[in-house]
């Protein structure tokens, strides 16, 4: 799994991945979901990658404290790129 790529999950919705962050040891990202034409809506989630067996897949974590600590640190990625670009 790696940013910018889009994913389906087992539910049928599909998702972007818009930052990859390590936190406690263990790799997570934020995730937006994907309407039917492929735009982003306002539905974000996390995702943690899980390694096993030589098989890399993601699970759905309901973490409300990481999904806040991934949201800021790529709000402060964008407003980074955003003052670079201005």
């Amino acid at each position: 799994m790696k940013v910018d790529e889009i994913i389906d999950l087992e539910n049928g919705k599909s998702y972007l991945l818009l930052l990859e962050s390590l936190v406690d040891n263990s790799n997570y990202f934020l995730a937006v979901a994907l309407n039917d034409s492929d735009e982003p809506t306002n539905d974000y989630i996390v995702l943690k990658e899980i390694n096993e067996d030589n098989e890399i897949y993601a699970q759905k974590i309901n973490d409300p404290i990481i999904l806040s600590k991934l949201i800021q640190e790529y709000s402060e990625d964008y407003q980074e790129d955003y003052l670079e670009e201005a």
